[in-house]
């Protein structure tokens, strides 16, 4: 291939994961037509994308290019800890590098042994994979293959790959914020003053607010505190308190000044600020967790602690670890601990295999007895 038509090719590929021409709900059903598009520069058998369970780290069920869908299946349920690329972890290790299964094995052997029933099923003989980080956080697994009559991968091509992977994940990580974005619901936010007068709030913050029981305060977190949970009949928030000047919140029109009257006065009575409150005016954020009855019923069916609980409902907001430790202010060890034995209460392996048992749940609501602050 001349210089010119490599260049032009590459510029084709960009446009190819770049362009998007209406809104998608997932990312990745924009990767048939991306690898379609590498494949006019990258000669490959078939090609695979596993997303990456965020809790335990085990490859899940994704996408497959000109191989059986069944075939991944069955390798994640028999062949995975078989795989040299498992067993040695070399790209889970160098992270947006580009690792050659020759250069992790010895191929002819490894074919010859059990792993080898899955590499002549698929078929293939020869395999690139990467590992793309977005924020420090493995994305997934992509690998594209040959078989064992074709030639292995030089390293022109390995850099190719690499170099694909890499705007891949750009791409991923950009549809998903924009996703995100289009979907994000009005914002709750509330500013308020050390002695608890609102100054200020957004139109879904006094709704909010509003629907709280009057006999009842909710306690705000403190300077020291991520947030706390609130149960508000049947629904659920994340409330944080934002160390930014008030007044910028209010510039971006999310809140507007309210007057001191007695109506204000009575909202603000709704809320307790924490004792440990040094600030003179702060704001306030109220995030509702979209989670729906059955699933919650039967989160709070399996009997966890009220810390379980409140990591159970993030996990399925599909929050990582990371972030829930910092949410609820705990270490991400004690994160992680919790969610093995969510999953142990929930009779799960695996974070896809918890979402779907609790999607698919009919559980009841949960007891207002029972509650999560």
């Amino acid at each position: 291939m001349t210089t010119d038509r490599l260049d032009s090719s590459l510029r084709a590929l960009v446009d190819t994961i770049y362009s998007r021409h209406q809104p998608i709900r997932d990312p990745l059903t924009l990767l048939p037509q991306w690898f379609d598009a590498l494949r006019q520069l990258l000669p490959f058998s078939s090609a695979v994308f596993m997303p990456i369970d965020p809790v335990g780290g085990a490859l899940c069920q994704g996408y497959t290019h000109d191989c059986d869908p069944h075939e991944m299946r069955d390798y994640l349920a028999h062949y995975q800890t078989l795989d040299p690329y498992v067993i040695w972890q070399p790209a889970l290790q160098n992270p947006d590098t580009v690792v050659r299964l020759s250069d992790v094995t010895d191929i002819g052997r490894t074919v010859r042994g059990e792993f080898g029933e899955f590499m002549n099923r698929v078929p293939y003989f020869h395999a690139l994979a990467v590992i793309p980080q977005l924020n420090g956080v493995p994305l997934g697994v992509f690998s594209v293959h040959r078989q064992r009559r074709q030639r292995d991968f030089d390293q022109r091509e390995m850099l190719l790959f690499q170099w694909f992977v890499g705007h891949a994940a750009t791409a991923i990580d950009y549809l998903s914020l924009q996703r995100q974005r289009d979907q994000q619901r009005p914002a709750a936010v509330l500013v308020l003053t050390r002695d608890g007068k609102i100054q200020a709030l957004s139109v879904e913050a006094q709704r909010i607010l509003e629907a709280l029981p009057e006999n009842e305060a909710q306690i705000l977190p403190g300077r020291t505190d991520a947030s706390r949970i609130w149960r508000c009949g049947s629904e659920v928030y994340v409330v944080s308190t934002r160390r930014v000047d008030p007044a910028s919140i209010i510039g971006l029109e999310h809140a507007s000044r309210v007057p001191p009257t007695p109506a204000f006065e009575r909202l603000g009575q709704r809320l307790r600020i924490a004792e440990n409150e040094q600030r003179r005016e702060f704001a306030v954020t109220l995030e509702k967790l979209e989670v729906n009855n059955a699933v919650r019923g039967e989160v709070f069916g399996l009997h966890l602690s009220p810390q379980q609980k409140r990591v159970a409902i993030l996990l399925l907001k599909r929050y990582e670890p990371r972030q829930i430790a910092e949410i609820l202010a705990l270490s991400p060890h004690t994160v992680r601990d919790y969610v093995k034995d969510i999953y142990r209460r929930a009779g799960v392996n695996g974070y896809e295999k918890l979402v779907s048992k609790l999607a698919n749940a009919s559980g009841a609501s949960p007891s207002a007895n029972d509650p999560m602050t």
